[in-house]
């Protein structure tokens, strides 16, 4: 994959996030089941063993980076 799909990616999970939690999605919660989906939900097919760890780890990132962030307000 290149850089700049992966630069891609992180931002658009970044902009899904950030949306989520101004329409008032709880993100950590969303961030808790996500990784439990991951982990453990046998009808998420397209989750690949091989990939979860890495995905989990995109999630911490990603929701560092929101949690890091500046207030605005």
């Amino acid at each position: 994959m290149s850089v700049e799909r992966v630069f891609h990616l992180e931002q658009a999970l970044l902009a899904v996030l950030q949306q989520a939690e101004q329409q008032g999605v709880d993100i950590d919660r969303l961030y808790k089941l996500a990784i439990g989906g991951l982990i453990g939900n046998t009808s998420w097919r397209w989750v690949t063993a091989d990939h979860v760890a890495g995905a989990a780890d995109e999630l911490e990132s990603a929701m560092r980076v929101l949690r890091d962030r500046p207030s605005q307000g």
